[in-house]
Formats: structure tokens, sequence, C-alpha cells
């Protein structure tokens, strides 16, 4: 009697959901990718991570094919979520100006805390090719990559600004959405190489203000700017 019921109390430790398992991996995928600073995982370095055999990662995952799927899809739902969260308030249209500037800081402080996330995306063509997937694939959750969302958005909040009279005439919204994009995934890059040792989301707050005002900050040198016209 004492077996059968210790047994009885393992089956829901047994149980514990395939899904919740398989999202510590991922968390776990996402740590070590932001240590290494690339997307080539060792499953025994993560298997160590998260606690478990190396066998079991291939429990929860078929293959490491799948589970660098899982490791993108759900990089791309987290940004795509955060966004959504932040631009579902309508009343902040009225300002698309100061939106622009309220979306970089949230997406620059989402790469402070979540920098495995962001390299995934930075590195989504590499990784989408580990998968054996098209870089734009999705599921019926994220319906568009992080990225593509991210440049509509600012693209749309860029014009909107420009019918407002709130930035130059002049420039292009696809154009100043890529190097808005371009400042942060090069910043963010940049921060993790110093081992973080400047304001991540100072630094974009001070490049983004030179593009609304027409300038490019190169990444590299955010004290020095050029003229969006110069490299356009």
């Amino acid at each position: 009697m004492p077996n059968m019921g210790s047994s009885s109390r393992k089956r829901p430790v047994q149980r514990m959901n395939s899904a919740r398992r398989q999202l510590e991996i991922v968390n776990a995928a996402f740590d070590c990718i932001a240590v290494s600073g690339h997307l080539s995982l060792s499953t025994t370095e993560l298997a160590y991570k998260v606690g478990i055999s190396q066998p079991a990662i291939f429990r929860h995952f078929r293959s490491k094919q799948q589970l660098h799927r899982a490791i993108l899809e759900e990089a791309n739902l987290r940004v795509i979520d955060e966004l959504k969260l932040l631009i579902s308030r309508s009343e902040m249209w009225s300002d698309p100006a100061n939106l622009i500037q309220d979306v970089v800081a949230q997406m620059g402080g989402s790469f402070e805390r979540s920098p495995g996330v962001w390299l995934t995306l930075i590195c989504q063509r590499s990784i989408a090719a580990e998968a054996e997937m098209p870089a734009d694939e999705h599921d019926g959750r994220s319906h568009k990559c992080a990225i593509s969302q991210l440049t509509y958005t600012l693209e749309r909040l860029f014009t909107a600004a420009k019918d407002k009279g709130q930035v130059d005439d002049h420039l292009d919204p696809h154009d100043v959405s890529n190097i808005i994009l371009s400042i942060l995934f090069g910043m963010g890059q940049i921060w993790l190489n110093s081992e973080r040792n400047f304001d991540l989301q100072h630094r974009l707050d001070i490049a983004l203000k030179g593009v609304l005002a027409g300038y490019h900050f190169l990444p590299d040198q955010p004290s020095g700017a050029i003229p969006i016209s110069a490299i356009a």
C-alpha cells in the first residue's frame, strides 16, 4: 500500500505540463544566448541550466530544429505582445512623435531586461535556417515577426507625426523606421559588448531625438551625428 500511495503522488509531478517545461527550457536558452552572445546552443549546457538531463530536452522537443523554432517563436511573441500593449491606448496616438519615443524607450528597456530575446530577433534569419523554416514564418499566435511589426508601427507613427508637422516633412517613414531599428540593434549590441556599462535607454533617447530632428546618430558613435540625407 505505501508503494501505491507513493506512485500515485508522483503522477502529478510527472505530468508537470510539458508546455511549462518547454517554456522553462526556452527561457534557459535565452539566458545562454545573452551570456554567449551567439545562437550556437549546447544542449548539454542548456540541460545543466534547467537542471535536467540532456536526453530530457528531447522528450520535450523532438529535435534541435524544433527547439530553435520554439525559441524563435517565443522571442517574436514576447516583443509583439509588449508592443501591442504599449500602442493599444488610442489616446497616445494624438501625439505620435512622443509615442515613437515611448516605443523606442520600451524596446530599449526590453533589450536590457531580455537581451537573449533580442539577440534571437537580431539573428532571426540564422536561427530560422537552423530550424529549417522561413525567417518570416509565423504561427497563429504571433501573426508576423516582431521586427516586421515594429517596422510597420514606427512607419505608421512617423507618418502620423509628419501629418501633424512634428517632424521634418522631407524624411521618409520607411527609411526612418529602418534607421531607428538599426540604432536600437546596434546600440543594444554595443551595450552588451561593453559589459552593460552605460545607460542604454538614455543613449537611445539622444539618438532618437537626432533622428526626429533629421539627423542619424551612428550606433558606435552616439555623440556624433550626420544628416539622414547623407546616408539615404
